[in-house]
């Protein structure tokens, strides 16, 4: 029997559900998407738009869009566009806002982490056959370099004040490695090879050259020298971009990067490093009571966040995914399936295909928001979907 989450006909399932819901829930008719969702549709009484949120329902449809060729999907990408290029987007095109609340600017810095979604959904967008987002691609790209990238370093930057004079002393590895994911989709999107030279510069540093002080793991935070930060949101293990201590959702999202990195340019260290991070990931996280991987451990490998974040079980299926294709070993084939068979019985809604957002250690729901500004509009999920159905075109070709 074909495991359902490697059977394509099931992904595309998946995938259209995910749309069906925000597609019949999430559309704002005053522009944009209603960020906040319950499990039933509706929308919270607020009016809050996060860039993240408004960049990555636009990759949703935009992928919905590639694979299945819906007009209506087109609709909801030019739709979701014109807000960000029309609201989020500063009048002079210098900058975007961050949050906006009752349609007036709330955080106005400008973010390494929603410029890499810009990045990402402007790529999807012109895959999509929105010719349009091709510029604005580009735009975004240079924006970048002028704002965050660090020849000396190799790595961009985080955060510059909203006068776009002040740039922040902090440096993390978040930023970098959604980054590398909008780099590797510009590549795709426009075969420009600079676009994937420089995704291959930011996985050489943050994974090879930046964990040499670290013994090869991949910790969150450092000072502006790109020196480890033990101490940055030590109190805040839950923070939502920069939580504390080592997380294993990053060691499985970044070995699905390499592997996506290794089908452009093969390099014998993408798939070696990327196949010890997931083996890490599973011996370190996984919760062997209650099935799932948790959020966080120390670095004397202590668990520090029990929780189970949804978006952790979505890239380490992608992730494995990947290294089960990449090569063809069928020892791997357990792990994802009991990872996948604990997603069917604890993540997703019952009846349909959206996925709760947090469960506590012994699997309980924490709230009924199935999306929520910045923080969860079912990306990662319905983008785990869409990037096993990438490598199983890959490498059944």
């Amino acid at each position: 029997m074909t495991q359902p989450w490697l059977d394509k006909d099931y992904l595309h399932t998946q995938i259209r559900g995910v749309l069906d819901f925000y597609q019949q829930n999430g559309v704002r008719p005053e522009g944009g998407f209603y960020q906040q969702l319950d499990a039933q549709g509706q929308h919270a009484e607020n009016d809050i738009h996060h860039l993240v949120s408004s960049t990555r329902i636009v990759v949703n449809f935009a992928r919905g869009k590639i694979l299945f060729g819906d007009a209506e999907y087109t609709q909801q990408v030019r739709h979701g566009l014109a807000f960000i290029r029309d609201q989020h987007r500063w009048p002079d095109g210098r900058g975007y806002h961050w949050l906006l609340a009752d349609s007036k600017p709330e955080d106005s810095d400008q973010y390494c982490y929603g410029y890499a979604f810009l990045m990402l959904a402007y790529a999807n967008a012109l895959q999509a056959g929105v010719e349009a987002a091709g510029p604005w691609l580009t735009e975004t790209f240079d924006l970048m370099e002028t704002y965050f990238w660090q020849p000396k370093d190799g790595l961009y930057a985080d955060q510059l004040s909203a006068d776009l004079k002040t740039l922040d002393s902090y440096r993390g590895q978040n930023a970098n490695m959604h980054a590398c994911e909008a780099l590797i989709a510009a590549y795709e999107a426009t075969n420009q090879r600079h676009y994937l030279e420089r995704a291959l510069v930011l996985a050489d540093k943050v994974v090879i050259s930046n964990t040499h002080s670290t013994d090869g793991l991949l910790w969150e935070h450092y000072d502006q020298h790109w020196q480890p930060d033990w101490d940055y949101n030590r109190q805040d293990p839950q923070n939502l971009y920069k939580p504390w201590g080592y997380q294993p959702g990053h060691f499985t999202e970044w070995a699905k990067l390499l592997l996506m990195l290794n089908a452009h340019a093969p390099k014998p260290w993408l798939v070696e490093r990327a196949h010890k991070w997931l083996q890490l990931a599973w011996e370190k996280a996984w919760d062997a009571n209650y099935g799932g991987l948790f959020y966080g451990f120390d670095p004397d490998y202590k668990i520090c966040d029990n929780h189970k974040y949804f978006w952790v079980q979505a890239e380490t299926l992608a992730a494995q995914a990947w290294l089960i294709n990449t090569t063809q070993h069928t020892d791997l084939q357990t792990r994802f399936d009991q990872l996948a068979a604990y997603i069917e019985e604890h993540f997703i809604v019952p009846n349909q295909t959206i996925w709760h957002r947090l469960l506590s250690h012994d699997n309980q729901p924490l709230d009924n928001w199935i999306a929520l500004p910045g923080a969860k509009c079912d990306y990662h999920n319905l983008g785990a979907c869409y990037d096993i159905l990438c490598s199983l075109d890959i490498h059944q070709a």
